[in-house]
């Protein structure tokens, strides 16, 4: 994949994500603006960063912390108890690593060298991206709710393909 349809994928999601947000009042506008503040930054900032890199494993680790700036947004909506903020999150995330952190180690698993410090990154970069959907998934409330178990159930099978 090349790095403008990364960056592309990147602000799509935030794109739909602020696109979703629909406060009707004064008081929820700025309520939400700042519970979106430092995501929105993360992201913007994660986006330029994965448009400048011009390395598969400096993208994979911008799309990383890119990847773990979500899941952090995911956490605290968990801890707040806003299950509709956690499900749409988490679509997100699911969609941002799906989309674009696992094509951009698949295809730097194939071109670089496992034995090569490269390859050390980038088994770092994998590695902490599963430990970072786990925690998420950690982070989720115990329940039957259906967005919830959705959630679990694509973390999970995230943390597969990162295997």
């Amino acid at each position: 994949m090349t790095r403008p349809a990364l960056t592309a994928v990147v602000l799509a999601v935030l794109a739909a994500w602020a696109g979703a947000q629909g406060p009707t009042t004064a008081s929820d506008k700025l309520r939400l603006h700042r519970a979106n503040r430092t995501l929105l930054t993360d992201l913007v900032g994660g986006g330029v960063r994965l448009g400048a890199a011009d390395h598969p494993v400096a993208r994979a680790e911008a799309c990383q912390q890119t990847a773990r700036a979500v899941g952090i947004a995911v956490r605290r909506a968990a801890e707040a108890n806003e299950a509709d903020r956690v499900a749409e999150l988490g679509d997100h995330l699911d969609a941002l690593v799906r989309d674009g952190l696992v094509p951009i180690l698949d295809d730097a698993t194939r071109v670089i060298p496992a034995e090569s410090p490269d390859g050390v990154r980038l088994r770092a970069v994998r590695t902490g991206a599963a430990e970072d959907l786990g925690a998420t998934e950690a982070a989720l409330p115990a329940g039957d709710d259906a967005n919830v178990r959705t959630l679990r159930t694509k973390l999970a099978e995230l943390r597969e393909r990162l295997k």
